[in-house]
Parts: structure tokens; C-alpha cells; sequence
């Protein structure tokens, strides 16, 4: 999840125009994050209308991978263990592995360079739910493009190399609980970058 504060200077360094900021940022000047979920969730829905309606969309992309959560801590040691336990498997043998991490979806790869993510299957009765903790949860805030949820491509993406060794590029959010209205599963494809 990104939050208010680090998004905010994030904008500023990948040169995103003043006006578009202010623009984003009226009316959430004082949004932080210990703010109420509703108003981040707000401002983030904002934010990703006005920038995909004003940037161009691989910037945008790249702005929210960049503000991607949990790549340290708890998440990157078992992500580094993970590397280090199964390092003289094949990348087949590693992928295989890999649900037996925490929180680290299902990952199939397609050919040789594909690798699609069945990220996360959180569910409340029927409706699929967004992990992200700036959304899950709330209700009644329409269809949230799926663009934001680069910022949870940029999670898996990190863990990925490190588990994996290869260099991934995020192709496509193929579905998103936040763009489905709960419809759909959070699911993720990467290329490998040879």
C-alpha cells in the first residue's frame, strides 16, 4: 500500500507537473497515514483518475511499483531464505516452490519468459477483496482502476527476483478485485528480463 506521505514525494521525483499535483492534492493537503482508510482510499482513487488522465501511463505504472509496501522486513528475509534454500534449483523447481511462503500468491509460468501471478484470493462471501489495507474492506467507492494496483505488482515483483534471481518487468494487471467490483482475483503477469 502507499502511503500519502512517500506517494506524495514520489510524485515530485518522477516529474510529475505541479499543476497535476495540486490538482491531485486539493482537498487532501493534510492526508497522511494514519488518516481515515476512506479518505486515503479517496485520495488514492483521485490520484490514479487525474494521473492516468494526465501522465503518461509506463510513468504512472512505474510511480506506484515505486511505492509498493512490505519490501523489507519480515517479507524480504524469507524472500532471501527462500533464494538461499532452493538456489540450485532450476527456475521451474523454484517457481514450484514458491506458495510455501507466506502471502506470495501462485505463480505459473507460461513458456520461458512469463511468469502470471494468482496474487492474492481474498474473499468475503462471493466478492474477492483488495489486500491493499488502504482499500480492503470498504465499500460503497465505485470501480478503482486497475493502475493502482501496480503498487502490489511492485511488492511481488521485488520478492520475485529475490526468490527467483531474474529480473522481471510487470506487463499487466490482468484482473483486480478494486476494477471488478469484486468479481475478479487479484492476478499479476511479469516478463522476464533476459
Amino acid at each position: 500500500m502507499p502511503c500519502p506521505e512517500k506517494f506524495k514525494e514520489t510524485m515530485v521525483t518522477f516529474g510529475i507537473p505541479k499543476e497535476i499535483i495540486d490538482d491531485i492534492n486539493t482537498g487532501f493537503e493534510n492526508t497522511i497515514s494514519s488518516s481515515p482508510k476512506k479518505e486515503k482510499a479517496e485520495y488514492f482513487k483521485r490520484a490514479t483518475d487525474i494521473l492516468c488522465t494526465h501522465c503518461a501511463i509506463d510513468t504512472v505504472h512505474a510511480l506506484y511499483e515505486e511505492n509498493a509496501c512490505c519490501k523489507g522486513g519480515k517479507r524480504e528475509k524469507e524472500s532471501k531464505a527462500f533464494a538461499n534454500k532452493y538456489k540450485d534449483l532450476s527456475l521451474v523447481g523454484r517457481i514450484s516452490h514458491i506458495e510455501e511462503v507466506p502471502y506470495m500468491g501462485r505463480p505459473t509460468l507460461i513458456g520461458n519468459d512469463t511468469i502470471v501471478v494468482d496474487a492474492v484470493r481474498y474473499k468475503e462471501g462471493e466478492k474477492y477483496l483488495c489486500a491493499c489495507s488502504n482499500f480492503n474492506k470498504l465499500k460503497n467507492l465505485g470501480d478503482i482502476r486497475k493502475d493502482y494496483c501496480y503498487c502490489c505488482a511492485g511488492h511481488f515483483k521485488h520478492h520475485y527476483e529475490i526468490m527467483l534471481g531474474v529480473k522481471l518487468k510487470t506487463v499487466e494487471i490482468v484482473s483486480s478485485p478494486l476494477s471488478s467490483s469484486g468479481k475478479m482475483p487479484c492476478v499479476i503477469k511479469y516478463q522476464i528480463v533476459r
